[in-house]
């Protein structure tokens, strides 16, 4: 079946379910006092049809504050009377703005379908037409907390209902899934119509103190108008600060793609002068992550520490470790003083970025520090170390055993458990060590190089449309992994 023939098909079921609950509402209808009332809750419901506004989707679903009316509607007439307010002025909406057939039926449809479902819940829950307790006065106290929480949860079936019927169409329209939709559309606003709505019961109230006031108190009804009109500015206010978040998201976005281009240049650069480490920065970086898990980190530390390891050696672009990195052969005790401020070089870098400077830089100057504080760049022991780099230490040790070097084959597993156990509280940290011998993530990696290519590797980027706006990057340098494949390193 076509993508056009299971949107047709979505709507017909949505048209056939509207008149079902058209016809099953009409034995239960209430008798309208007059047509003021109706005629202006109508009204309402046509104008802000009219001022509809474009939802996050990127395509031609809108939305607007049409439901302050229906809800408005069906409080004071019930379900049938609700439906047909919502229905008609739709109706004449679609007409007026020009709308194919197929989408002047699904918006019409959707409409009275949701009203009419919402109120029936509404009644179900022990709800009257109108509301008893709008002229109970003071003492219908709890006649009231019951009514307006009958009418809370109507409230909520219906932005259920009807978001969830227009995200549908619009999944099937454009392929997409339709938790995405929805998500995208309906949850960032939901509070906001869900404490607009109680404006129905506002409404609700004066159309019943000025119903029986004569023909000035019938106009006086019209101030209906005002109060929606402050909601529909406060509502396209609201719609706009949200688009104006989306684009400050994509700006942000696209500077981190820009950055983690940059980075992968500097770390391919690192890799040429050195190339029996390639791919270190990655391994090193997988293997932080799942030790961190393993630890019982949560998904954050987690992302700080993969990022750290990914960038620990970073600083090796310096000119004065070209001819290090080249060397053949161990280095002289000159060359080791030189190659061991790499840490700080690494950390200048980094501390460049403002996200990084408090968690992440600290990870990547004192990698290289042990636990009975015999390391370097600072000499800090114990817990003086930042956890995120005791588990970089821990990291890197372990791909420079199991990586083969100019002077020797890789180790296996069991040797690295043994080097590992051997300097348990002495160069490592002894919890983090017990963590990392019981990883099976860890194990696997080291034993199988394809499972530790496919942990290592991961997407150079995602869609920004794919979260919401100025969240944090589940990896900031995921790209530099993708990218660049690696650094170079190893425990020197």
């Amino acid at each position: 079946m076509s993508r056009d023939s299971r949107v047709h098909l979505y709507v017909a079921c949505v048209v056939v379910l509207a008149a079902v609950a058209l016809v099953l509402s009409w034995p239960t209808r209430q008798n309208l006092p007059d047509v003021w009332g109706p005629l202006v809750v109508a009204c309402a419901g046509f104008v802000f049809l009219l001022g509809s506004t474009q939802l996050r989707d990127g395509g031609e679903s809108t939305g607007s504050l049409t439901f302050v009316s229906q809800l408005t509607g069906g409080l004071l007439f019930g379900p049938f009377w609700g439906g047909i307010l919502s229905g008609v002025p739709a109706a004449f909406a679609e007409v007026k703005q020009k709308k194919p057939l197929i989408k002047s039926m699904f918006n019409v449809a959707q409409f009275t379908f949701s009203v009419v479902v919402a109120f029936h819940i509404y009644a179900v829950l022990g709800g009257s037409f109108p509301p008893a307790f709008l002229s109970a006065g003071a003492a219908g106290l709890s006649l009231a907390t019951a009514e307006i929480g009958a009418f809370l949860l109507a409230a909520l079936s219906y932005f259920l209902i009807n978001s969830l019927l227009v995200s549908g169409v619009v999944a099937l329209a454009s392929s997409r899934r339709l938790s995405e939709v929805w998500s995208r559309n309906t949850f960032w606003v939901l509070r906001f119509d869900l404490a607009a709505s109680m404006v129905a019961v506002l409404l609700a109230w004066l159309y019943l103190r000025l119903d029986g006031a004569g023909a000035l108190g019938k106009l006086a009804f019209l101030v209906v108008l005002f109060f929606l009109g402050v909601l529909r500015r406060a509502y396209i206010k609201l719609n706009q600060t949200q688009h104006l978040l989306d684009e400050l998201g994509k700006a942000h976005e696209q500077l981190g793609q820009n950055v983690r281009d940059v980075l992968a240049m500097m770390v391919k650069s690192i890799e040429a002068r050195d190339p029996y480490t390639s791919g270190h920065s990655r391994r090193v970086g997988a293997l932080a992550k799942a030790i961190s898990v393993e630890f019982g980190l949560s998904p954050e530390q987690v992302e700080k520490v993969e990022n750290a390891a990914l960038l620990h050696d970073v600083g090796k672009i310096h000119a004065e470790f070209a001819p290090l990195l080249s060397k053949d052969g161990r280095l002289t005790p000159e060359e080791w003083e030189i190659m061991k401020t790499h840490s700080l070089r690494s950390a200048e870098l980094v501390g460049l970025f403002a996200s990084f400077r408090d968690d992440v830089e600290p990870m990547v100057r004192y990698h290289h520090e042990r636990w009975d504080g015999k390391g370097y760049p600072a000499g800090v022991e114990g817990e003086g170390i930042p956890l995120g780099a005791r588990i970089i230490m821990i990291s890197d040790t372990i791909d420079a055993m199991t990586t083969d070097r100019p002077y020797r084959k890789a180790l296996g597993f069991e040797v690295v458990v043994s080097e590992l156990q051997k300097y348990r509280g002495i160069q490592f940290d002894p919890q983090l060590v017990d963590a990392t011998v019981r990883s099976m993530t860890v194990r696997r990696m080291v034993s199988d190089p394809a499972f530790f290519a496919e942990r290592a590797v991961v997407p150079t980027s995602r869609s920004v449309h794919a979260k919401g706006p100025l969240r944090s990057q589940n990896s900031f340098w995921e790209g530099v992994k993708g990218l660049a494949g690696g650094d170079s390193g190893g425990p020197r």
